[in-house]
Formats: C-alpha cells, structure tokens, sequence
C-alpha cells in the first residue's frame, strides 16, 4: 500500500515536469534520433513497436519514421482486452488510427500482429536502475513480462532527461527498462 501511495504522488509531480520539459525543450523529440543507440539500432527487418504520444509524451514518432525508412517493421500498441498485455498491430506512417478498448488511436482489427524485438516504451519518470513511473494501469509492465517469457526483446524508454528521479517506488510486478533515450543522451540501464 505504502509503494502504491508513492507512485500515486510521484505521478503528480512527474506529469508537472514532463509537461515543463516539453514546453522548455519543445525540439527535444528531434534528438531521439541522434542519441539512440548504435548497439539496439534495429536490424533490418526487424519489429520495433513505438507508441502514438498522448497528453505530453515525448513523441517518438520522428525515431520511428527513421526505422521505418530504414526498413524495419514498424508496430503500435493496441488494448484488445482490458487488464491483459498489450497487442502490436503493424503500422506505417500515414496509416489511418482507431480507438482501441482504452480510447487510444491504434492499429485497427484488420492491422496484422506483430512480436516486437524492441519496444519503445512512453513514461512519467525514471531512474537510471531502468525503474519506469508509468500510469498506473501495469500494461507495459504485463507486456514486457509476457515478451520477456516468449523470448528476447529490448526496452527502451523514452524521456525528457528532467524526468529523470533518483529512485522510482518499486512493485513486484514492475519490469525494467534496458536502457533510456533522452533528448541529451542514452542510459543502459544496470541493476
């Protein structure tokens, strides 16, 4: 109870700052490009699922545009079920969106499935442990578990650097990030 107070009001705090840092550093997405990193650069070919920005998110949609010129197979996040990981529906720029079970513009039923090898994941605040402050609903965390079993795939959360905090409040259910990309660098995430 105590953890589940403290992501509450970490949450707060953390949506006053990102939308600070976006205001601040309005070009900032631009950089995601430049700082990602050569060693996870998706192969080609490879599925790389990224997320449509929502309220003040750092958008990834530049970087993804990127692997998709460069030929890898691009997927957005869709809720098919409430409370279950998340499904990845293969998307292109310019492809028409349409509100999933949790109201947010995805892939449509029509849109293929896909199992991502990198995972492009959206958050409130982190540290560099790789501990991600999300919105409380657990479906990365459930999404990353379920990948995790099935297989590889690296995460990678994406940030403005002001969202970094020196310790996000843990669960046990919570899975961490690989590494963090921010408008000022990248962090490989080690325990």
């Amino acid at each position: 109870m105590l953890t589940a107070w403290r992501k509450s009001r970490m949450r707060k705090s953390a949506k006053a700052v990102r939308k600070q840092a976006g205001l601040q550093t309005p070009d900032a997405a631009q950089n995601l490009v430049e700082y990602f990193p050569d060693k996870i650069w998706p192969a080609l070919h490879s599925v790389v699922a990224g997320y449509q920005p929502i309220a003040t998110e750092i958008s990834p949609m530049r970087l993804m545009e990127t692997f998709h010129c460069e030929q890898a197979r691009m997927a957005l996040p869709r809720v098919k079920t409430v409370n279950a990981p998340l499904e990845f529906g293969a998307w292109a720029p310019g492809d028409t969106l349409e509100r999933d079970q949790s109201g947010v513009p995805a892939p449509g039923p029509k849109a293929a499935s896909l199992i991502p090898e990198l995972i492009l994941v959206p958050l409130l605040a982190f540290d560099r442990s790789g501990r991600r402050l999300g919105y409380g609903g657990g479906y990365y965390d459930r999404t990353l578990k379920a990948l995790r079993a099935a297989g590889s795939v690296v995460a990678v959360g994406l940030a403005y650097s002001a969202q970094e905090v020196k310790r996000v409040p843990v669960s046990r259910t919570d899975e961490r990030l690989d590494w963090i990309v921010t408008e000022a660098g990248a962090i490989q995430c080690l325990e």
